[in-house]
């Protein structure tokens, strides 16, 4: 067993860390969001132990750049782009549409979740997780229709 500790500490001290940037993005609904992909506006967090020194030649590392796609790169037409574009748009439709139903669902199932049973106290733990996990399901069904806005949005 001690044979094999040396060189499992080894190996532990050569592996080269894991290099990352982490931004801190916060969306205009104060919905925050950590991301390796840089957005405008996203803040850039120093993780304790995270290297600062610049690479190797002393430049910092570039983006990729926008480069047009060659001429002989297959090309949608507008008229297929936009059936796609009128599909993905109905797909998302239907989807807040759904959401929207399932969070009025889950609001009346917060109503009645909210009365108290025969015996009960609202101080009770049993009574506070039920309300709990049922506003939690509100939240969510609420973030999700958000989101899906978001999207719609998005669209062209």
């Amino acid at each position: 067993m001690h044979n094999l500790r040396l060189p499992f500490l080894l190996c532990l001290i050569l592996a080269a860390p894991a290099q990352a940037e982490i931004y801190k993005y916060v969306d205009e609904n104060g919905q925050v969001t950590f991301t390796d992909v840089y957005r405008k506006g996203a803040k850039r967090i120093d993780l304790p132990g995270a290297p600062t020194q610049l690479p190797a030649g002393g430049k910092t590392p570039r983006r990729a750049s926008y480069n047009p796609s060659p001429a002989d790169f297959p090309r949608i037409d507008a008229g297929t782009q936009k059936r796609r574009d009128d599909v993905r748009r109905q797909v998302l439709q239907d989807e807040i549409d759904g959401e929207r139903r399932n969070a009025e669902e889950a609001r009346r199932q917060l109503a009645l979740g909210e009365r108290l049973q025969p015996g009960e106290r609202a101080a009770d733990a049993s009574y506070r997780n039920r309300v709990n996990k049922l506003r939690a399901s509100v939240q969510q069904h609420e973030q999700n229709i958000v989101s899906i806005q978001r999207e719609l949005a998005n669209l062209k």
